[in-house]
């Protein structure tokens, strides 16, 4: 396999705005993308279309935050929530209107995976539910992009080798290659580790590169992906990229 060119550190598909919990306006977002130099962007901010949920936009505020992207050369992006039961937060005809939607799970049977050091009883079966969780939320077939993978609560974090087996892993990415899903290469996070990254090449599952940025030292920032990229040999060709953009 051939490496991979330096262009794709012009690449962000995973950046947040005021628009939820980011703070950075639109605006703000551009004129620093452009000082960096990105050439294929993504703003992707929290979106919840059925219920409130804090710090995420709502229906309501869909066709602003759209009109705000219009005049700009960003790609058109949520990040939809996927819930404990598997629900994505996003309907198809929304789903449809956009150039990238991303599936995150941040909150399972009330464990928020950020700033949440509560313990966790059972992690064994925590992890379990996790795995149905993100398999139904591809099986909706929403999602282009699964985001910060296995990123876990506080909690049991330190035990995440432990707990997320490669059998976990490999029917993740199973159920990621049947619906077309890719995995994020999180900048933020730094996670999938190699084993999972290494797992979804295997299987034929492309990469996201996105950096999760919340502020704007974060824009851009996807080190940790193109280490990986360089690292595990990725040719060009299993780098995820919404339909209208091209590594060319």
């Amino acid at each position: 396999m051939k490496k991979p060119k330096l262009f794709l550190n012009k690449i962000d598909l995973h950046i947040h705005t005021t628009f939820s919990d980011g703070r950075c306006s639109i605006e703000e977002c551009y004129q620093i993308a452009k000082k960096r130099q990105l050439t294929t962007i993504a703003i992707t901010d929290h979106y919840s279309e059925f219920q409130p949920l804090p710090k995420r936009m709502g229906k309501g505020q869909l066709k602003y935050y759209l009109n705000a992207l219009a005049n700009l050369s960003f790609l058109k992006g949520v990040e939809a929530e996927i819930l404990s039961d598997g629900t994505v937060s996003i309907s198809k005809k929304t789903a449809d209107s956009l150039d990238i939607v991303l599936g995150g799970l941040h909150v399972l049977h009330d464990r928020v995976f950020w700033n949440d050091p509560r313990p966790i009883l059972n992690p064994k079966h925590f992890i379990e539910d996790l795995r149905v969780a993100l398999i139904r939320g591809m099986e909706s077939r929403f999602v282009d992009v699964l985001a910060h993978v296995t990123w876990l609560p506080e909690a049991i974090r330190g035990e995440s080798r432990k707990l997320i087996t490669d059998d976990w892993i490999k029917d993740v990415v199973k159920s990621a290659s049947a619906n077309n899903v890719a995995i994020e290469i999180s900048g933020a996070w730094e996670v999938p580790d190699e084993r999972f990254i290494k797992e979804s090449i295997q299987q034929g599952v492309k990469v996201s590169i996105g950096s999760d940025a919340h502020e704007a030292s974060q824009i851009g920032h996807t080190s940790y992906a193109i280490h990986m990229l360089y690292r595990l040999n990725i040719a060009p060709d299993y780098i995820f990229l919404p339909a209208r953009e091209t590594l060319y």
